[in-house]
């Protein structure tokens, strides 16, 4: 029933049809569906039930289907309409993100306290050899150096009021600018804001769906190896000032203000 000129609602026989096996609705004008149940995709996998569902869409408002596999938009591409795994946890990718970034500052803070107490004990009963002052100065030189004298981070290892404001606006922007690419991830293949490229191609010959993208696993592993590269000093600079968080020497404002940067 694809590619064809229907308008208006379906039927409400579709809904009945307890033994249909394969239901191909796109590249109509079709602006409502009766309740069609789950169809069984062990045929046709998710080319099993597939609608106009998609964005952009013909219509103001893209048609709801909650059963279909696939969704397609106005341009006759379309995306298979699943469950992302954090959606099978129960989670938006927002809701994911954020416990992902607390569950990563509880494991920095655990990290942080058992080097702690390790340093402390390590250091138990041993004198200092060079003046406070000193090794103050010394430990802010290495955590700047750490950091990077041109990063706007570097004003965590100060105490400048002002260069604090900097950085946590620094900050607040930059979790801003994170939530938009969040929310435009969401798998919400009817909100018109999502950044999901549809690549697959549903044929007027064939029953079968087709993926046209162009992404492999090879691309994927260039993509980590670049991403490892590029990253890798960074985080490697960021273990090198958890670690130096934990000596003991340090005054308490110092470590937090170490382990912050």
């Amino acid at each position: 029933l694809s590619y064809n000129a229907f308008t208006g609602a379906a039927p409400e026989g579709l809904g009945e049809l307890t033994q249909m096996k394969l239901l191909q609705l796109q590249s109509n004008r079709l602006t409502e569906l009766p309740n069609i149940p789950e169809l069984d995709e062990s045929l046709y996998n998710t080319s099993t039930f597939v609608t106009d569902c998609g964005v952009p869409s013909a219509f103001d408002k893209p048609l709801e289907c909650d059963n279909c596999t696939m969704c397609c938009n106005a341009n006759e591409y379309c995306y298979p309409q699943e469950d992302t795994r954090t959606v099978e946890w129960g989670m938006s990718y927002g809701t994911f993100a954020t416990a992902l970034f607390a569950g990563f500052v509880v494991l920095c803070c655990v990290v942080v306290f058992f080097l702690y107490l390790f340093s402390k004990r390590k250091n138990r009963g041993k004198a200092l050899t060079m003046s406070m002052d000193l090794i103050l100065k010394k430990d802010d030189l290495y955590a700047l150096s750490t950091i990077g004298k041109n990063s706007v981070y570097s004003y965590f290892v100060t105490n400048q009021v002002v260069g604090w404001l900097l950085a946590m606006t620094t900050i607040g922007l930059q979790v801003v600018i994170l939530a938009v690419f969040v929310k435009a991830s969401e798998a919400n293949l009817q909100d018109d804001a999502i950044d999901i490229q549809f690549t697959w191609k549903c044929p007027r010959d064939s029953d079968v769906c087709e993926d046209q993208g162009d992404l492999t696993k090879a691309g994927w592993a260039i993509f980590s190896v670049l991403m490892i590269a590029y990253l890798a000093k960074d985080v490697i600079s960021g273990c090198k000032l958890i670690y130096h968080s934990s000596k003991s020497r340090h005054l308490l404002r110092s470590r937090i203000r170490y382990f912050i940067g």
